[in-house]
């Protein structure tokens, strides 16, 4: 997800969701980082989070 800045510049963050049903819940990473850009932005919230689910213990 990205949102418009000042100055032109764009925040990202990304929505991380896991579990199913009633048992379900969002993880919402705010990245501090700004960008020129809204693709940009979406890209480094997509690496971001692709980057926290590899660091999460799955087992």
């Amino acid at each position: 997800m990205t949102r418009p800045l000042p100055a032109g510049r764009h925040a990202a963050s990304v929505s991380i969701r896991s579990g199913h049903g009633t048992a379900s819940h969002d993880r919402v990473l705010r990245l501090n980082l700004d960008f020129r850009s809204p693709r940009l932005a979406l890209r480094h919230a997509a690496a971001e989070g692709r980057a926290w689910v590899r660091s999460q213990d799955l087992s």
